[in-house]
């Protein structure tokens, strides 16, 4: 009945394994568990191979690196039930009842969001404040909230989905690095007029990044932003609204010029927890407007 996959990269997914095969268990649950890692370094495959005497748990160690896309569709392809389960190897559960909740809305929408949250004590390492700080504040909804804008707040790391469903929107393998897949699947899964349902079962999510990681990744993604956007994928992000709305009053140059004079700054004060997030927005779109080649 329920296939849960979790690719893994350099990560120690033995917790979060055993809590997922106690719950299906607890539920008398017809389940699978397929945990593939992408050629992580061997200290992890040294934990997780422990996996692979669970029975139901398909643990596979690849012999080169996938990348995110290609081994999701690859899990998708292994699963044999009707529903699947993603969840990201940096996540940790809340509570007992993840599979319970996540079962009692099978069949209620083509894919169910459950939500992230983060830890609500500030990282220890004041290197990971900023990615902890964008968690708490931007990406830690309730479900209420992201059923108003559905596609935009979906979340690849924890979510439920009917298998034919994953059959005919798959993974772009296209698009490399990080950056906007999440919200360019639920996008898509949108626009072919399939419905999305959010609700409040969420992970707690443990993989911080350090702030300059962090700002690396922003900057691999707003590139991916353009090339979803030229493949016509993503068109209605916040991010894309804002820069319309300079648009229609005709001042994209000269926000442009006001940013670049700024950008540096921005960044320099995230990188060194002096900022605050609507320095990032505003980096953010300096970076976009960039990409879109509005140079002086």
């Amino acid at each position: 009945m329920l296939s849960i996959l979790i690719p893994v990269y350099n990560a120690n997914v033995t917790k979060l394994v055993n809590s997922l095969y106690k719950q299906c268990t607890s539920q008398k649950l017809a389940f699978e568990i397929l945990v593939f890692d992408d050629c992580s370094q061997a200290k992890y495959k040294e934990k997780n191979k422990s996996l692979a005497s669970l029975f139901g748990v398909n643990y596979l160690e690849l012999k080169e690196n996938l990348g995110r896309a290609k081994i999701r569709n690859w899990l998708v392809k292994s699963a044999r039930y009707d529903h699947v389960l993603f969840l990201d190897s940096d996540s940790k559960l809340v509570g007992r009842t993840f599979i319970k909740s996540y079962m009692e809305h099978f069949g209620k929408a083509d894919a169910i969001v459950g939500g992230r949250i983060y830890s609500k004590k500030k990282p220890n390492a004041k290197s990971k404040y900023l990615h902890w700080l964008y968690g708490t504040k931007k990406e830690s909804k309730k479900a209420r909230v992201r059923n108003r804008d559905s596609a935009n707040y979906f979340h690849t790391n924890n979510f439920l989905a009917r298998r034919e469903i994953l059959d005919q929107v798959r993974f772009n393998e296209e698009i490399q690095g990080y950056g906007y897949e999440d919200l360019a699947f639920g996008h898509i899964i949108k626009n072919c007029d399939m419905s999305i349902l959010h609700i409040d079962n969420p992970v707690i999510h443990t993989g911080l990044e350090t702030n300059k990681v962090f700002l690396e990744k922003t900057e691999n993604a707003i590139k991916n932003l353009i090339e979803y956007e030229y493949q016509g994928i993503l068109i209605d992000t916040r991010l894309q609204r804002y820069f319309n709305d300079i648009k229609r009053l005709g001042i994209e140059r000269q926000v442009y010029q006001f940013l670049s004079k700024r950008a540096e700054r921005y960044r320099s004060k995230l990188l060194n927890n002096e900022g605050k997030l609507w320095h990032l927005d505003l980096w953010k779109m300096w970076l976009y407007l960039t990409e879109l080649r509005y140079v002086e």
